[in-house]
Protein backbone atom coordinates (compact mmCIF):
# COMPACT_ATOMS: atom_id res chain seq x y z
CA UNK A 1 0.00 0.00 0.00
CA UNK A 2 1.55 3.62 -0.98
CA UNK A 3 1.64 6.15 1.67
CA UNK A 4 0.45 8.49 -0.17
CA UNK A 5 -2.52 6.72 -1.52
CA UNK A 6 -5.46 5.36 0.60
CA UNK A 7 -6.05 2.71 -1.67
CA UNK A 8 -4.25 -0.63 -1.93
CA UNK A 9 -2.49 -1.14 -5.32
CA UNK A 10 -4.34 -4.14 -7.29
CA UNK A 11 -1.87 -6.53 -6.73
CA UNK A 12 -2.40 -6.07 -2.78
CA UNK A 13 -6.36 -6.72 -3.49
CA UNK A 14 -7.47 -10.20 -2.57
CA UNK A 15 -7.83 -11.82 -6.08
CA UNK A 16 -11.65 -12.48 -5.42
CA UNK A 17 -12.12 -9.21 -4.16
CA UNK A 18 -10.77 -7.72 -7.36
CA UNK A 19 -12.48 -10.01 -9.77
CA UNK A 20 -15.97 -9.58 -7.71
CA UNK A 21 -15.12 -5.53 -7.91
CA UNK A 22 -14.30 -5.84 -12.32
CA UNK A 23 -17.42 -7.88 -12.36
CA UNK A 24 -19.82 -5.09 -11.25
CA UNK A 25 -18.09 -2.36 -11.63
CA UNK A 26 -19.75 -1.63 -14.14
CA UNK A 27 -23.30 -1.89 -12.99
CA UNK A 28 -22.09 -0.06 -9.65
CA UNK A 29 -21.18 3.03 -12.29
CA UNK A 30 -24.64 2.89 -13.75
CA UNK A 31 -26.10 3.06 -10.78
CA UNK A 32 -24.30 5.92 -9.41
CA UNK A 33 -24.38 7.21 -12.62
CA UNK A 34 -28.13 7.48 -12.44
CA UNK A 35 -28.31 8.52 -9.36
CA UNK A 36 -25.54 11.54 -9.50
CA UNK A 37 -26.16 12.39 -13.38
CA UNK A 38 -22.72 13.64 -13.58
CA UNK A 39 -20.16 10.59 -14.97
CA UNK A 40 -16.99 12.00 -12.92
CA UNK A 41 -18.90 12.20 -9.81
CA UNK A 42 -20.22 8.94 -10.53
CA UNK A 43 -16.76 7.11 -10.68
CA UNK A 44 -15.90 8.84 -7.73
CA UNK A 45 -18.63 7.22 -5.78
CA UNK A 46 -17.84 3.95 -7.75
CA UNK A 47 -14.39 3.85 -6.28
CA UNK A 48 -15.25 5.13 -2.79
CA UNK A 49 -17.65 2.33 -2.58
CA UNK A 50 -14.33 -0.41 -3.65
CA UNK A 51 -12.67 1.40 -1.42
CA UNK A 52 -15.14 0.37 1.59
CA UNK A 53 -16.40 -2.71 0.36
CA UNK A 54 -11.95 -3.88 -0.08
CA UNK A 55 -12.05 -2.53 4.62
CA UNK A 56 -15.77 -4.88 4.37
CA UNK A 57 -14.51 -7.34 2.13
CA UNK A 58 -14.44 -10.28 4.74
CA UNK A 59 -17.58 -8.89 6.43
CA UNK A 60 -19.39 -9.00 2.88
CA UNK A 61 -18.23 -12.61 2.23
CA UNK A 62 -19.85 -13.83 5.58
CA UNK A 63 -22.90 -11.71 4.22
CA UNK A 64 -26.31 -14.19 3.39
CA UNK A 65 -26.67 -11.91 0.27
CA UNK A 66 -22.98 -10.57 -0.10
CA UNK A 67 -23.89 -8.52 -3.37
CA UNK A 68 -27.24 -6.78 -1.51
CA UNK A 69 -24.84 -5.54 1.15
CA UNK A 70 -21.95 -4.06 -1.62
CA UNK A 71 -25.81 -2.28 -3.24
CA UNK A 72 -26.48 -0.78 0.59
CA UNK A 73 -22.23 0.61 0.89
CA UNK A 74 -22.68 2.26 -2.32
CA UNK A 75 -26.21 4.03 -1.78
CA UNK A 76 -24.32 5.51 1.72
CA UNK A 77 -21.71 6.33 -0.78
CA UNK A 78 -24.05 8.66 -2.71
CA UNK A 79 -25.95 9.85 0.12
CA UNK A 80 -22.73 10.58 2.15
CA UNK A 81 -21.64 12.57 -1.39
CA UNK A 82 -24.45 14.68 -1.06
CA UNK A 83 -23.83 15.53 2.09
CA UNK A 84 -20.54 16.24 1.42
CA UNK A 85 -21.16 18.66 -0.96
CA UNK A 86 -23.84 20.54 1.07
CA UNK A 87 -21.21 21.06 3.81
CA UNK A 88 -18.70 21.97 1.03
CA UNK A 89 -21.00 24.32 -0.74
CA UNK A 90 -20.76 26.46 3.11
CA UNK A 91 -17.31 26.21 2.67
CA UNK A 92 -17.30 27.50 -0.87
CA UNK A 93 -20.42 29.77 -1.52
CA UNK A 94 -18.90 30.39 -5.13
CA UNK A 95 -18.48 27.37 -7.09
CA UNK A 96 -17.66 28.09 -11.27
CA UNK A 97 -20.66 27.56 -13.15
CA UNK A 98 -21.26 24.62 -15.83
CA UNK A 99 -21.08 25.40 -18.52
CA UNK A 100 -23.95 25.97 -20.70
CA UNK A 101 -23.68 22.63 -22.79
CA UNK A 102 -23.43 20.13 -19.70
CA UNK A 103 -27.03 22.20 -18.51
CA UNK A 104 -28.33 21.78 -21.68
CA UNK A 105 -27.67 17.74 -21.82
CA UNK A 106 -29.28 17.39 -18.40
CA UNK A 107 -32.47 19.41 -19.15
CA UNK A 108 -34.12 16.25 -20.53
CA UNK A 109 -32.84 13.95 -17.33
CA UNK A 110 -34.78 16.76 -15.01
CA UNK A 111 -38.05 15.40 -15.05
CA UNK A 112 -37.07 11.99 -14.32
CA UNK A 113 -35.13 12.70 -11.46
CA UNK A 114 -37.75 14.63 -9.95
CA UNK A 115 -39.96 11.76 -10.43
CA UNK A 116 -37.66 9.38 -9.65
CA UNK A 117 -36.96 11.16 -6.50
CA UNK A 118 -40.95 11.36 -5.54
CA UNK A 119 -41.11 7.71 -5.83
CA UNK A 120 -38.05 6.79 -3.62
CA UNK A 121 -39.73 8.94 -0.93
CA UNK A 122 -42.56 6.90 -0.88
CA UNK A 123 -41.29 3.68 -2.15
CA UNK A 124 -37.63 2.88 -2.39
CA UNK A 125 -37.71 -0.11 -3.19
CA UNK A 126 -39.72 0.40 -6.60
CA UNK A 127 -37.67 3.73 -7.07
CA UNK A 128 -34.21 1.15 -6.81
CA UNK A 129 -35.78 -1.36 -9.18
CA UNK A 130 -36.73 0.70 -11.83
CA UNK A 131 -33.46 1.97 -11.50
CA UNK A 132 -31.53 -1.18 -11.67
CA UNK A 133 -33.74 -2.61 -14.42
CA UNK A 134 -33.92 0.58 -16.87
CA UNK A 135 -31.51 2.66 -16.23
CA UNK A 136 -28.34 0.15 -15.24
CA UNK A 137 -29.87 -2.48 -17.33
CA UNK A 138 -29.91 -5.19 -14.89
CA UNK A 139 -32.19 -8.66 -15.33
CA UNK A 140 -34.94 -9.52 -12.98
CA UNK A 141 -32.56 -12.24 -11.11
CA UNK A 142 -29.80 -9.30 -10.37
CA UNK A 143 -32.18 -6.50 -9.34
CA UNK A 144 -33.37 -9.36 -6.75
CA UNK A 145 -29.92 -10.22 -5.95
CA UNK A 146 -28.88 -6.54 -4.96
CA UNK A 147 -31.86 -5.91 -3.47
CA UNK A 148 -31.92 -8.84 -1.54
CA UNK A 149 -35.38 -9.89 -2.44
CA UNK A 150 -37.14 -12.40 -4.87
CA UNK A 151 -37.04 -12.37 -8.50
CA UNK A 152 -40.81 -11.90 -8.59
CA UNK A 153 -40.49 -9.02 -5.98
CA UNK A 154 -38.38 -7.36 -8.49
CA UNK A 155 -40.53 -7.87 -11.19
CA UNK A 156 -43.80 -6.59 -9.49
CA UNK A 157 -41.75 -3.71 -7.94
CA UNK A 158 -40.36 -2.61 -10.94
CA UNK A 159 -43.83 -3.17 -12.64
CA UNK A 160 -45.93 -1.09 -10.13
CA UNK A 161 -42.77 1.32 -9.91
CA UNK A 162 -43.06 2.13 -13.44
CA UNK A 163 -46.76 2.78 -13.28
CA UNK A 164 -46.21 5.06 -10.57
CA UNK A 165 -44.01 6.93 -12.20
CA UNK A 166 -45.74 7.40 -15.15
CA UNK A 167 -48.50 8.79 -13.18
CA UNK A 168 -46.44 11.12 -11.48
CA UNK A 169 -45.36 12.74 -14.77
CA UNK A 170 -48.31 12.59 -16.49
CA UNK A 171 -50.00 14.77 -13.36
CA UNK A 172 -46.84 16.90 -13.55
CA UNK A 173 -47.16 16.84 -9.41
CA UNK A 174 -43.35 16.20 -9.19
CA UNK A 175 -40.98 19.45 -8.83
CA UNK A 176 -43.69 22.37 -8.91
CA UNK A 177 -43.39 23.67 -5.61
CA UNK A 178 -47.18 22.97 -5.07
CA UNK A 179 -48.96 20.22 -2.65
CA UNK A 180 -51.55 18.07 -4.50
Amino acid sequence: MNEHSPLASPTDLPLDFEVFFQREQKALLAVAASRLRDRRDAEEATLEAGRRMYVKWERILAHVNPKAMTYTILHGVISDFYRREIRNSRVQPYADPPDTAYLQELRSCEPLDLALDALEATAPLQANSVRLRHLAGLSYEQIAERLHTTPGAAKVSTSIGLQRLKEIMTNGSCGTGEDA
